[in-house]
């Protein structure tokens, strides 16, 4: 019995043991620069997104500068394994899970070229377990992707130029298939990876809507295998939360209520427009596909306003200089106001990218969703018989 007694308490003191060693535990992550800011203008962050949804936000923790050979490190807190990412200067940002890793990158720096050009380099993890091999792998599928976007995109202008009916055709559908192939790579990455926690980095490159089955189902066989991966438990809620959203702005449903004010003060909602069929019009100054948009908006808006059309843009822009400027240049006829505060808006209508058109009826139910060009123009005809 006191032997018993015994093994019990030095089973008991193991334990405790055992959960002091993990209060305090860190893990390191390590960079070198091949291209230092010799300024002194930007700050090295680790950080990690928090929040929900639209309102989810990246904070920094810590902040670091480069040694003498232009090496940094951080300490990550790892007592509850968690993504992270580590920011250099203005361009990299590097994704990873604190857990058991010792993490080490080699990353450009300060970009060298005379024309600076948005095209994020791929940076490699070195020393990653499993768990960080999902991003290593889920960065390379987007990193090429990319690549293959800006192919596509100079193939298609090239082909414009050459007047090439046969080439226009073929190349008119490049974007479709290169994000298919990806989309078909992620699902690879989802079933390879399916036994570890930060499959949920690639599930984030899914679409909720077309891969909720695959989504959800990894999602109960990762809660079932790991019941304190609190990460996997809020993802679930969130796209359950976005379902029942999106069946509050179902076609046919009211459109959801906002207000926001024009240039004089002014508040304009959908339901100023009861009894005008209605365009909703999310934009703003910086989008170039949004701006593309406003000269076949005007083509429409002459062609519809005698039979009850009216448009409503919402701009999206924080700086309210700059949504001003894009209106004098843009000189837009229809009602322009400024959700400052976009958050809520792009919450309740479920879009994060733009041009984002929303056609309503003359009760303030939705008709259709993210149409323009073509699609909208096929749309309006179906409405107003022409």
């Amino acid at each position: 019995m006191i032997k018993k007694g015994l093994t019990l308490a030095i089973a008991a003191l193991l334990m405790v043991s055992s959960s002091f060693a993990q209060k305090g535990k860190t893990v390191n992550f390590t960079g070198t620069v091949k291209f230092p800011d010799t300024q002194n203008k930007y700050q090295i962050y680790l950080g990690k997104y928090e929040g929900e949804g639209f309102n989810r936000a990246f904070k920094a923790i810590d902040s670091t500068k480069l040694d003498a050979n232009n090496n940094f490190s951080f300490k990550v807190p790892a007592e509850k394994p968690d993504f992270y990412q580590v920011r250099v200067y203005y361009m990299d940002r590097i994704d990873f899970w604190a857990d058991k890793d010792n993490i080490h990158v080699n990353v450009r720096g300060i970009d060298t070229a005379k024309r600076i050009v948005k095209n994020p380099p791929y940076i490699y993890m070195e020393n990653a377990s499993r768990d960080n091999e999902v991003i290593n792998d889920v960065n390379l599928v987007s990193y090429l992707n990319y690549q293959q976007m800006i192919a596509v995109g100079q193939e298609q202008y090239r082909a414009g130029l050459s007047k090439d009916t046969l080439w226009i055709n073929y190349v008119k559908d490049g974007f479709d298939r290169i994000n298919k192939e990806r989309e078909i790579r992620i699902k690879y990455l989802v079933n390879k990876y399916k036994d570890q926690p930060t499959v949920l980095y690639a599930l984030n490159n899914l679409s909720p809507k077309r891969d909720q089955e695959l989504i959800m189902s990894t999602l109960d066989y990762l809660t079932k295998k790991f019941p304190d991966l609190k990460q996997a438990r809020d993802r679930k809620k969130e796209i359950l939360d976005g379902i029942a959203q999106a069946e509050k702005i179902a076609n046919g449903k009211k459109a959801p209520h906002f207000a926001y004010p024009d240039v004089n003060g002014k508040n304009w909602s959908p339901k100023d427009f009861k009894g005008k069929y209605l365009i909703i019009d999310f934009w703003a100054s910086w989008c170039g596909p949004c701006r593309q948009e406003i000269p076949h908006l005007k083509e429409v808006y002459k062609k519809y306003k005698d039979q009850g059309l009216e448009i409503l843009a919402v701009s999206v822009d924080a700086k309210e200089a700059d949504w001003k400027k894009a209106m004098a240049e843009e000189r837009m006829a229809w009602p322009q106001i400024n959700a400052k505060e976009s958050k809520p808006v792009m919450a309740s209508y479920l879009f994060s990218g733009i041009p984002y058109l929303v056609v309503v009826d003359k009760e303030g139910n939705i008709i259709e969703k993210n149409v323009r060009g073509e699609s909208l123009d096929k749309k309006l005809k179906e409405i107003f018989g022409k």
